[in-house]
């Protein structure tokens, strides 16, 4: 990382942050992460609005349902590219030099999606392609920023509150899509509304943000010890990843597993929302897009009032919590798949619902499978969620042929075979994580095995009092 992994001591300066820069670093890197998520999504909605209106005339956006797949899953693609190069790239380079890459990289797909469209299929695939490539940095710098920009005691409300921009990103696009689909300005305005904040913001990160708190001028030493308090390879080199160890460890797998069907189950909602509510529960346009954000809304609430709890209730053991959380957060989702297959279109409103708890549910993952993930990996992280994007973007890949067979007519009965398959993936691929699921700091984390010992005997960062 240049300069900046040196680990060099700077001159601390007075910071209108006082002892909370890491407050303004959370803030600013969860709207760059919304707004590489947003450039993702817009395509989501418009696809409903681009096409002609009169049956018999044919245009250039009138896209099959084959080539509507392949634009969702372009996305994927290019994120499974970008997953490949991530993990060093963040190693070598800092989070802040690949945020800002892959943040201007998104900008531009997202600015070029309008002209693009215009010119045909296979120049909006490639800008979808190219969104998707950027998009495998939110995952990565998720964890690069929790694991350099948390206290350890505290890492599951700053994990849940980063973890936001998968909600913040619906919240903000579908809404704005849909009025830009109904206003004179046509829906390309809600790509370059998107494109020219998305550089502004990114441009903002670069300036203000650094890879270590170390480095940063603007955080005292008060709260510079409380973010480096218990945690390995401070002032050190970054070492290379131990990916095959990582990858062997159990209580990694599971939770890898069940991201396979908690990622699944969101995409599903992510992806297919407004087309479920426009087409088979029949919302209007301009109905749809606040009706598609406000799950979003009531997630974001919910993760907000779960982070705290997760790190603060003591009363159960944090291993419990994290297996509570999953099971809370999966098998309501599970149930809702079940209630959505089942009611009568008639009953649309108990179809928004049930498709909204689904939703608000699936917040719980940050404080369940990702908190975990963050409790056992620590510094290594960035890989951890690394996979994550793969298996995030394997599930985008996979989702649109599987709709496009399933669902070819986007009929109730359809749409219902489809929850109930998503609804027996979710339970299946959750049940491994109960079992091996745990919330102390693998040997591998620690830089020698008498750390690990020191660890064990001091109870290492859980007997320092701090706020968060």
């Amino acid at each position: 990382m240049e300069a900046e992994s040196k680990q060099v001591d700077v001159e601390r300066k007075r910071s209108v942050f006082r002892d909370s820069t890491r407050y303004a670093v959370l803030v600013l890197c969860t709207i760059c992460m919304t707004l590489v998520m947003s450039n993702t999504l817009a395509l989501n909605f418009t696809i409903i609005c681009m096409g002609s209106e009169n049956e018999n005339v044919t245009t250039v956006y009138d896209y099959s349902q084959t080539e509507k797949g392949w634009l969702f899953s372009a996305v994927a693609i290019g994120s499974l590219i970008g997953t490949i190069p991530i993990t060093e790239l963040f190693t070598l380079y800092g989070a802040r030099k690949v945020q800002t890459a892959y943040g201007l990289i998104s900008a531009l797909a997202t600015l070029l999606s309008p002209w693009a469209a215009s010119q045909g299929f296979y120049w909006l695939f490639a800008m979808r392609a190219i969104q998707g490539f950027a998009l495998t940095m939110t995952y990565s710098a998720c964890g690069a920023v929790t694991s350099q920009w948390a206290t350890l005691k505290r890492s599951g409300i700053f994990m849940a509150l980063m973890s936001c921009h998968l909600q913040f990103s619906p919240m903000f696009t579908m809404p704005v899509a849909g009025a830009f689909c109904v206003s004179s300005l046509g829906w390309t305005g809600v790509y370059y509304l998107q494109g020219i904040l998305t550089i502004v913001f990114f441009a903002l990160l670069y300036y203000f943000y650094r890879d270590t708190p170390r480095m940063h001028k603007s955080v005292s030493a008060k709260e510079l010890g409380k973010l480096e308090h218990g945690k390995s390879g401070i002032g050190q080199k970054p070492k290379r990843t131990p990916y095959m160890t990582i990858s062997k460890d159990l209580c990694i797998i599971g939770a890898w597993l069940s991201w396979v069907g908690g990622a699944s189950a969101f995409q599903i909602f992510l992806q297919y929302g407004p087309t479920y509510l426009n087409k088979v529960l029949h919302y209007e346009v301009a109905k749809t897009g606040f009706a598609t954000a406000i799950p979003y809304l009531l997630s974001f609430i919910m993760k907000v009032l779960a982070g705290p709890f997760s790190d603060y209730a003591t009363c159960i053991s944090e291993r419990s919590r994290l297996v509570v959380f999953t099971i809370v957060s999966q098998g309501t989702m599970a149930l809702c798949f079940v209630i959505l297959a089942l009611i009568p279109t008639d009953q649309a409103f108990i179809g928004w619902c049930a498709y909204t708890a689904a939703i608000t549910f699936s917040g719980l993952n940050c404080v369940g499978i990702f908190k975990c993930a963050q409790m056992v990996s620590r510094q290594y992280l960035t890989f951890v969620m690394a996979v994550f994007s793969v298996i995030n973007s394997m599930s985008v890949l996979i989702l649109p042929p599987f709709v496009s067979i399933m669902v070819p007519t986007n009929s109730p009965s359809e749409w219902a075979m489809v929850f109930y398959i998503i609804c027996g993936l979710v339970i299946v691929t959750n049940v491994f994580f109960c079992f091996v699921c745990r919330s102390d700091p693998a040997p591998w984390t620690y830089d020698t095995p008498k750390s690990v010992a020191n660890a064990e005997n001091t109870g290492e960062a859980a007997k320092m009092p701090e706020n968060f």
